[in-house]
């Protein structure tokens, strides 16, 4: 790992019992903090960045779907710095060994763990900042940092009259170190958090500003579309490839494995030929299995073995032989679409041995390693630009539709944007599991005294069981 003069000092206050924030995560630091004289950037830690022009930038790692991370991340670090959440601006962060979700260890934005997995690290981040713009400023004033307080940006002088605005002080808080821990707000001194009402993103949205992946555009570039195997596993041999390349428009056909790319100068065009296919498919090693095939098969695991007990209180087998009433119910929950506002969209431009991809992606780091599949890059190669993502559920996650826009990109070494249908998202997503549960329950007088559930299927219920059932039973 490169280390200047100033990181290793850093270092090694920190070793020695000082507390440098962008030193607080695991794994190596790969974004560079500190303080530019050229550009008059100050860097405290990896998710702030103060400017001498009063300018306030927090890089938000986690994605922002529609569910509130990029206004509800930007109250805690806003909290702890003193200013409003509107005064900041948000930048998305690009992937770094820093913005990992330590729930999952990837840079990732699922589970509903936003806010949990951020609490800590970013309070302390803006805490960490404010302490050291109030340490620089005591200096200054040649008072204790103790007797200094802040407000809307400013650190403001024991005496009430005179302040200093964080911009002016970003070159001298560079230099404090912070020992032992940092000091975060009591509730009962919040003033944002849990009172936020209005969305930061609501006017970019609102306005058409905010840029999703379906929105991005770059020179010269042109549009793919993937014709995909009808069944799972299925494999393109052959297609009327010089038929479908004579059409408007049409730059190139080929098959990949995925099934066959059709790349046009305009969107519509390259959908009028994907129209025009006529393409023999392999599915001898295609998946046979139907819906009905999915369930007889959970039927019989769930008759054959109880499974794992993942959490039992008391003895629910001898309450429910004891039952005056039992109830019994069996329950499909069958495959579904996520069926996300944004259709699965990305666009890639290869050149100069390098990748660039502009996604809404729930993980960033994964799509470096999808883009990188069916070329001869590395995921070290690969510059992930993340959007705004128009809904997300999970379907994001995976990065099917990143590994099909780069696979495109490499070959045709210019800029394309791949886009699915929603006809396409519905036939060829990854659905949200099929799951069979069985429930018993014993009543007495009316009263329940005792429950079973048995679930069949992808263990992502496990949470529920552990922690969402009734406590009591």
């Amino acid at each position: 790992m490169a280390m200047n003069r100033r990181d290793f000092l850093k270092v090694s206050t920190s070793a020695s019992g000082g507390l440098l924030l962008a030193l607080n995560l695991p794994g190596c630091a790969s974004v560079q903090t500190g303080y530019e004289p050229e550009t008059g950037e100050w860097k405290p830690n990896a998710w702030l960045e103060l400017t001498r022009d009063n300018d306030i930038i927090f890089t938000l790692d986690r994605v922002e779907m529609g569910q509130g991370t990029y206004t509800g991340l930007t109250t805690l670090i806003a909290e702890e710095l003193d200013v409003a959440p509107e005064a900041i601006r948000v930048e998305f962060a690009p992937v770094a060994p820093e913005y990992r979700n330590p729930l999952f260890g990837l840079q990732l934005t699922g589970g509903s763990t936003s806010v949990a997995s951020s609490w800590q690290p970013l309070r302390e981040a803006g805490a960490s900042a404010r302490l050291m713009l109030v340490m620089a400023a005591a200096r200054v004033w040649r008072v204790e940092p103790g007797q200094c307080k802040t407000e809307g940006g400013y650190v403001r002088h024991p005496n009430g009259l005179d302040s200093m605005p964080y911009g002016k002080l970003v070159e001298l808080a560079d230099k404090e170190v912070i020992r032992g821990d940092v000091p975060l707000k009591p509730r009962s001194q919040w003033k944002y958090i849990g009172r936020q009402a209005g969305r930061l993103d609501a006017e970019a949205k609102s306005t058409g500003q905010a840029m999703y992946g379906i929105d991005v555009e770059l020179p010269d570039m042109v549009y793919a579309v993937m014709t995909r195997s009808p069944r799972y596993g299925g494999l393109a041999v052959s297609f009327n490839r010089d038929q479908v390349r004579a059409m408007p428009g049409v730059l190139d056909a080929f098959i990949t494995e995925r099934g066959v790319a059709v790349v046009a100068d305009r969107y519509w065009r390259a959908r009028k030929a994907q129209e025009a296919l006529a393409v023999e498919w392999d599915f001898s090693e295609a998946v046979g299995l139907s819906n009905p095939d999915v369930f007889k098969h959970y039927r019989q695991a769930a008759g054959d073995d109880p499974g794992e007990d993942e959490r039992v209180d008391g003895d629910p087998e001898a309450v429910l032989e004891k039952a005056g009433t039992l109830v019994e119910a069996e329950y499909e929950q069958p495959y579904l679409a996520h069926a996300t506002m944004e259709p699965m969209n990305a666009t890639a431009w290869y050149r100069d041995g390098g990748m660039e991809v502009w996604a809404p992606t729930q993980a960033p780091d994964l799509g470096r390693i999808a883009a990188a599949r069916h070329t001869d890059l590395s995921p070290d190669d690969v510059t992930i630009h993340t959007t705004f993502l128009g809904g997300g559920f999970g379907r994001r996650l995976t990065q099917d539709y990143i590994e099909e826009a780069a696979l495109v990109a490499y070959r045709v070494k210019v800029p394309v944007k791949l886009i699915w249908s929603r006809e396409e998202d519905t036939r060829h997503g990854f659905f949200r599991p099929a799951m069979l549960h069985r429930m018993a329950a014993s009543l007495e007088d009316g009263q329940l005294t005792g429950w079973d559930h048995q679930i069949v299927g992808p263990q992502i219920l496990d949470w529920y069981v552990r922690n969402a059932a009734p406590a009591q039973y």
